[in-house]
């Protein structure tokens, strides 16, 4: 059973916003497009128009598992986290990142909340409440755990699947409005549920974890899509 490795992923995000509002001085819209229209097929009959259910003879262990596979596989994604960790306390992420590094979003801890960009190895930082944003780059002390932030391949490294996952298949529901199946399981006194898109790729689109050491909200969308990182005018960096 491998769901905690994905909150300990996030778990690594809120460690490291430590730091990052320590070193600053102090949206979501829709899931990733799906296709067109449905195409009306030419010369079918009835019973071949009603498209197969994908996950009909798959079981819920199935499905997670090639989820996270596809998942892992993005590169790049939008993260909204809301959670309520043991240790960090709470902490909240509304962030665009991708395998490259790049990021641009907020990230709060407590009552601390810090617009960030990182664009290559230099990275921005606009506490909340002030107008200038502060320049530092990922060689410094700080900037090693702000390029951790940003790392999509580091957070992604804990989206592992197996095949003896005992989740279990439930209702179908809809996640900004994309149609999705949802899954549940249960570990020790963690509880899980997933919600698994089942329109194009079966990304994993939502997921909520109740009880444990960091009980939350994760969303996921905008696959595959641009991160569009761009540096503060310089008028707007502090001196």
């Amino acid at each position: 059973m491998r769901r905690r490795t994905i909150a300990t992923s996030t778990v690594l995000f809120v460690c490291a916003t430590t730091a990052l509002t320590a070193c600053s001085g102090s949206g979501s819209g829709t899931a990733a497009k799906d296709s067109a229209a449905p195409q009306t097929p030419a010369a079918v009959s009835p019973a071949a128009a009603a498209p197969k259910d994908p996950n009909a003879d798959l079981t819920g262990g199935q499905i997670l598992t090639n989820s996270l596979k596809v998942t892992r596989q993005a590169t790049s994604l939008h993260l909204k986290a809301d959670i309520a960790d043991a240790k960090e306390g709470a902490s909240k992420m509304d962030l665009s990142l991708d395998t490259k590094g790049d990021c641009t979003g907020t990230i709060a801890q407590g009552k601390d909340t810090v617009a960030i960009i990182k664009i290559g190895k230099t990275v921005y930082l606009r506490p909340q409440g002030t107008s200038k944003w502060t320049k530092t780059n990922t060689a410094s002390a700080d900037g090693k755990d702000l390029a951790s932030v940003c790392d999509l391949n580091n957070f992604l490294g804990g989206f592992q699947g197996e095949e003896d996952t005992e989740a279990k298949k439930g209702a179908t529901t809809k996640v900004d409005g994309l149609p999705a199946i949802v899954l549940t399981e249960k570990d020790g006194n963690e509880s899980y549920t997933m919600d698994v898109a089942t329109s194009g790729k079966p990304y994993l689109l939502k997921m909520v974890t109740v009880g444990g050491d960091s009980p939350g909200t994760l969303a996921f969308s905008h696959f595959g899509e641009p991160v569009h990182a761009v540096a503060p005018i310089r008028s707007s960096l502090a001196a």
